[in-house]
């Protein structure tokens, strides 16, 4: 009985075995053909290389992550490195299926970096060029553009900075020193309101009269209005009038006769006082050229004056020195 139990115990677990080996080599053939599948879809999908130099940080985007154009997948990344051209860019390498995206990268395509969610992690959204522009060939780099979320820790930092800056002087402004000034002002403004309800209710009477003389002058400009519009009423039918037509038509007359007269004799009359002044700078002229010739024998007879002054007073002083000169005569 033993051994029976024995020999049948074998049978059962090499039965077991045999089953077991048959389920491993199908399993094994189904996961080979699976990953046959997989792997020659990716190996026969084409696809098309780019890069993109990020001078900011690209933390959160890893190999692997998504690339798309204007929300749709097209791509994932490749690698991120460091440029060994400038240190302060971070190369990321994608590469695009071309049957989604055909003859769609542009040279003035640009990629931006986006966040998913709050998780942290980032993708590459591609923005579309324009149709003008030209094919941007395989293995080009495509310009890299800044977004809000890319850069916004440096706006988080610069806002941080305000806010300290704001507090910083909300801390100046609340000091004792401010806060006593304050109240000073505070004190200041509420004696300047007391002193002018004082001084309004002390005149106050005055205020009513001052209103009423307000109200009264309103009046008497209304009044003076309503006289005003009369007169220019009154002057209207005056200027209106048959009266005033025949006064400006004889105004009209007298200006047409002065006209005439301007036009008429006036010319002849301006003509002989020409003639006259021409006459006269002529007359001048010969006085002038009169008097130049007189001057001549004016000055001669002036000398031969002298001359005979000069010979009285040689008379005068002999006959002072000697009146008998005048019996005897002068020696020769």
């Amino acid at each position: 009985m033993a051994s029976l139990f024995t020999s049948t115990h074998g049978l059962a677990t090499r039965a077991q075995k045999i089953r077991l080996a048959l389920f491993l080599i199908f399993s094994s053939c189904v996961l080979a053909g699976f990953l046959l599948v997989v792997a020659g879809a990716q190996l026969l999908r084409q696809r098309i290389d780019y890069s993109i130099e990020f001078e900011r940080s690209i933390g959160g985007l890893t190999a692997g992550d998504p690339v798309k154009y204007q929300g749709v997948t097209v791509g994932r990344v490749e690698n991120t490195r460091v440029s060994a051209e400038d240190i302060s860019l971070i190369v990321v390498d994608i590469s695009l299926e071309a049957k989604k995206i055909p003859n769609a990268i542009r040279q003035d395509t640009q990629a931006l970096l986006f966040s998913q969610g709050v998780t942290g992690l980032k993708y590459i959204e591609l923005v579309a060029g324009s149709n003008d522009s030209p094919l941007l060939p395989p293995g080009s780099t495509i310009p890299a553009r800044g977004t809000f979320f890319a850069n916004i820790e440096e706006r988080a930092d610069v806002l941080l900075n305000k806010i300290e800056m704001l507090i910083s002087n909300l801390g100046e402004l609340t000091n004792p020193e401010n806060q006593h000034q304050f109240n000073r002002l505070l004190t200041s403004g509420g004696n300047v309101m007391e002193t002018a309800n004082t001084l309004l209710s002390e005149n106050e009477n005055e205020l009513h009269a001052s209103i009423r003389n307000m109200a009264a002058m309103t009046e008497h400009l209304a009044a003076t209005t309503q006289s005003m519009r009369a007169t220019m009423d009154s002057l209207h039918h005056a200027v209106a009038s048959e009266q005033m037509r025949e006064t400006a038509n004889d105004l009209h007359l007298a200006v047409k006769a002065l006209r005439h007269q301007l036009e008429g004799p006036l010319p002849e009359l301006m003509t002989q006082l020409t003639t006259m002044a021409g006459n006269i700078d002529t007359t001048a002229l010969h006085i002038d050229r009169t008097v130049l010739q007189g001057r001549k024998s004016l000055l001669d007879a002036m000398e031969n004056l002298e001359e005979t002054l000069l010979n009285v007073r040689q008379a005068t002083e002999l006959i002072r020195e000697d009146p008998s000169i005048l019996i005897r005569g002068r020696e020769e």
